[in-house]
């Protein structure tokens, strides 16, 4: 392997790194009182598409988001777990389904999310 291949590689690796702190599981975020926060966003997708990556599994988790994008525009931001996807709930199910359940869907995406509440 050539040095120019071994940072190629490198640099794979480091983007496909989880944004997470740590694991969440669904039960963790669906606890009364816990220290996570619900918001719901619309997103108007573009020619592009909607402007973020979903990554991880039960939960799934936003992993980037474009910050010229639809989905920044709408407050979505990076570390946020996703809830439902318009209106049905995707806590179970892994990032390949809930990607394909906004790309098959309407171009206008209502996503619930949970984010850690700043104390």
């Amino acid at each position: 392997m050539t040095l120019r291949e071994d940072r190629a590689s490198l640099s794979m690796k480091r983007r496909m790194l989880s944004v997470l702190k740590r694991q969440v599981n669904p039960e963790e975020l669906q606890t009364p009182g816990g220290p996570y926060i619900k918001k719901t966003f619309t997103i108007m997708g573009d020619a592009v598409g909607w402007g973020f990556v979903v990554r991880g599994s039960k939960p799934c988790h936003i992993q980037a988001v474009d910050p010229s994008g639809p989905a920044a525009a709408a407050g979505m931001k990076v570390c946020q777990f996703v809830v439902s996807v318009n209106g049905l709930n995707v806590l179970s199910l892994d990032y390949r389904t809930v990607s394909n359940l906004i790309l098959t869907g309407p171009r206008t995406v209502v996503m619930e999310v949970m984010e850690e509440a700043d104390y």
